[in-house]
């Protein structure tokens, strides 16, 4: 199949679905600022469920209680997320999202060891670039 061919039939959908598609990634994204993003599957899942079935059991003033616990942390991310995108301009950092297989060959390319632990690759990557020069990096051949 060629690319244009992978690229028509991924934009080929309708209205509906891509409203869809938008709802989900946000629910996904709650589901992150409730910190829930880094669990197992079927734990999630399960945590899930388990809220379903005592939604169904909340009385009017306990579901107000718990909307206001989530306005309240969506009132503090949108505070905190002003004011990392502030610092992350003054400071020009990059945002950048890779796989453990990148980050592996990333340490694997700088010399360092690989831990066998995924939880540990962010912290070695961080540990070997610590002593890089972004001076030197600017003025770096390319």
């Amino acid at each position: 199949m060629s690319t244009e061919e992978v690229t028509g039939q991924m934009s080929e959908h309708t209205q509906e679905q891509g409203l869809r598609v938008h709802h989900l990634a946000n629910l996904g994204g709650l589901i992150a600022i409730a910190g829930l993003d880094h669990e197992p599957p079927d734990f999630l899942l399960g945590a899930l469920v388990s809220m379903a079935h005592e939604r169904d059991r909340l009385t009017p003033e306990q579901r107000a209680q718990v909307a206001s616990l989530g306005r309240e942390k969506l009132d503090e991310r949108a505070t905190a997320k002003r004011g990392w995108k502030s610092w992350r301009r003054s400071k020009e950092l990059h945002s950048l999202l890779l796989s453990s297989g990148q980050l592996r060959k990333l340490i694997e390319l700088l010399g360092g060891r690989v831990p066998n632990d995924s939880r540990d690759l962010v912290a070695a990557l961080t540990g070997l670039l610590s002593g890089v020069d972004d001076a030197a990096v600017e003025t770096a051949p390319r």
